[in-house]
């Protein structure tokens, strides 16, 4: 596929949607966060690194590999830093033979502070909440969704190591969190990732008024 139809690809141009969206939100400031997406079995559209999200547009994507390597007609561009972290994940989930269409990364600010704030735990646990019904098999408020939250690195093989890892002795997540960088989500089409972000993102905040207007308790000597 050549860069000009590429850029007029629906599933391209609903990713330059959300990163304008995202910018809008606060989720996605300057040049930080990608989106990427199948628009083959084999070629994946992800965002190039640096562009400003404000003004992201369907030019500001090119194809890559399940391995990131560029597809013929777009050597020149240079993917997303974390190119490595998506395709990971779309290898990942066909050895697993899960449905995943789509992966956006966003920098918000719910998440990015309780990836530092559990940190040590490794993980941040939601439960009862109805919200947690937007995640895949979920189909009930009663139930617990646990986030994996690893190092951030510089170096992509550390992350995507600590999520096989992880994946060694827990089920699939819904999405992970990286320390004090912020969280990956991923779902069967764009709209579906996307949902998932806003619903987590929604959860984070709930969370966060939860521990901040808790009453105190009072011990009687």
């Amino acid at each position: 596929m050549k860069p000009e139809d590429l850029a007029h690809h629906p599933v391209v141009r609903e990713l330059a949607r959300c990163g304008r969206m995202f910018h809008r939100w606060q989720w996605s400031l300057a040049s930080s966060s990608n989106f990427s997406a199948l628009v083959t079995e084999d070629a994946i559209a992800i965002s190039r690194s640096g562009v400003d999200k404000a003004s992201m547009r369907a030019t500001d994507f090119l194809l890559v590999d399940l391995y990131g390597r560029p597809l013929a007609g777009y050597a020149g561009l240079k993917p997303s830093a974390e190119t490595e972290l998506h395709c990971h994940i779309y290898r990942l989930s066909r050895e697993k033979k899960l449905e995943v269409g789509a992966v956006l990364h966003t920098h918000a600010k719910f998440a990015v502070h309780y990836s530092r704030r559990h940190a040590q735990e490794g993980r941040v646990v939601f439960q009862d909440w109805e919200m947690q019904k937007i995640f895949e098999n979920v189909f009930t408020h009663e139930t617990t969704t646990v986030l994996p939250i690893f190092p951030n690195s510089q170096t992509m093989a550390d992350i995507t190591q600590a999520f096989d890892t992880w994946l060694e002795k827990n089920p699939w997540p819904p999405a992970y969190l990286i320390t004090g960088h912020g969280v990956y989500a991923w779902g069967k089409t764009v709209l579906h990732a996307r949902l998932k972000l806003e619903a987590l993102e929604y959860l984070f905040e709930l969370k966060f008024m939860e521990e901040c207007y808790a009453k105190p308790t009072h011990h009687l000597p």
